[in-house]
């Protein structure tokens, strides 16, 4: 099976105590192999930088203008929801002046990138696609 399909069939739930996303394959409960998130995270980290921290802040804190991407307000947001609601999210309002107009792939490792730093280490990268990002719970306090 693929890492892509593996991860597809998986699901993420983040464990506010390990800080990790522990990820189960059906009911066999097999993580999915591969490289894991890095090079997703690392671009995500990248474009980040240069589209989103002038406003959100290198540190993700926010400002009073802008609503921060880290911490318990990034819970109190995005707890129980998916990483599709997360991407969908930015996708379709940032950057504010030209809200949807990088390329999908783009949102996709800005959104892994934000998870790293909330904490999420990724077992394989997310997935692009609506079906398979939609599989991704983020759960905070989950053991």
């Amino acid at each position: 099976m693929s890492r892509a399909a593996a991860y597809l069939s998986g699901v993420v739930v983040v464990s506010w105590a390990a800080l990790a996303v522990v990820a189960a394959q059906g009911a066999q409960g097999s993580a999915p192999t591969g490289a894991g998130g890095g090079d997703q995270q690392t671009r995500g980290k990248a474009l980040y930088t240069d589209k989103c921290s002038k406003c959100h802040q290198e540190s993700m804190q926010g400002t009073a203008d802008y609503p921060p991407l880290a911490g318990d307000a990034f819970w109190m947001n995005w707890e129980t929801y998916n990483a599709n609601n997360l991407l969908e999210q930015i996708r379709t309002t940032m950057p504010g002046d030209a809200p949807g107009s990088l390329p999908r792939e783009n949102y996709v490792d800005i959104a892994a990138y934000i998870l790293k730093t909330n904490g999420v280490t990724l077992t394989a990268d997310l997935p692009t696609d609506a079906d398979g990002l939609k599989k991704v719970i983020l759960k905070k306090g989950a053991k």
